[in-house]
């Protein structure tokens, strides 16, 4: 086994390491769980409470609340806490080298694809049995078109990321950007004939609903939030701005 083999086998080591420290750190905030996870479980089963059993297509149904579950990990997970470590200085203070920033940033996107899947598996769990049996392919399915919404997501988290602002300022942020998507949504849906007006056409949440639920093309639109993530990693991995309140580097 040769230099290069054992740098890399390291690394990855490194990358899974952390991402089982980051994945145990979000899971212990109550918080996250309750509105990330038993919540949206909660509304769904309200929501469909009237209907017969069997009479109404599942994956049309759950599409909007997981393009929900979906926003909420990347923007109150994924992106929010990149910005409280760095502004907490856990940046500056112990991955201050261009070399461990980027196993950071890795081990930070593995740690949130994970926690995306658990949720998303955690839906269809409580959720399935509503209307029927489980099916491997439809999960399969929906967690795709889950995690491709979860990925354009995190793009638009990124570019907020980008910004000089403190963890109060961007979680303040972060819920306007969710309650304008609600509204507007909202709005498109209260009104039939405009469902499909130019409001949806820059929704993100109505166009990963649009995608979970097979309206738009799965393979095309993971391909291109795959490519936009992965631009904006390395952009960030580049730029990524630092805004220690302590540091011993300062």
């Amino acid at each position: 086994m040769n230099s290069h083999t054992i740098s890399l086998a390291s690394q990855l080591n490194g990358i899974l390491k952390i991402s089982r420290i980051l994945i145990k750190e979000h899971l212990r905030e109550p918080s996250a769980l309750l509105w990330t996870g038993l919540a949206p479980c909660l509304m769904f089963m309200i929501v469909t409470s009237s209907y017969r059993p069997g009479s109404m297509d599942y994956q049309t149904d759950a599409a909007w609340f997981y393009a929900y579950i979906s926003a909420n990990v990347a923007f109150f997970g994924f992106s929010f806490y990149l910005i409280g470590r760095r502004e907490s200085g856990f940046i500056r203070s112990f991955i201050y080298q261009r070399k461990a920033i980027l196993l950071f940033l890795a081990s930070h996107t593995t740690s949130y694809t994970i926690i995306s899947i658990l949720y998303c598996s955690l839906f269809y769990a409580a959720t399935k049995p509503l209307y029927g049996h489980y099916s491997l392919t439809e999960f399969a399915v929906l967690l795709a078109g889950f995690y491709t919404g979860y990925l354009a997501f995190s793009c638009i988290g990124l570019a907020i990321a980008a910004l000089p602002l403190k963890f109060s300022t961007a979680g303040t942020l972060f819920s306007v950007v969710s309650f304008l998507m609600l509204v507007s949504g909202y709005a498109a849906a209260a009104h039939a004939p405009l469902a499909h007006s130019w409001v949806n056409s820059v929704n993100p949440l109505f166009l990963t609903t649009q995608i979970v639920n097979g309206t738009y093309s799965l393979s095309g639109s993971f391909i291109a939030a795959w490519a936009a993530l992965s631009a904006g990693l390395l952009l960030t991995a580049r730029y990524f701005r630092i805004q220690p309140i302590w540091s011993r580097y300062s």
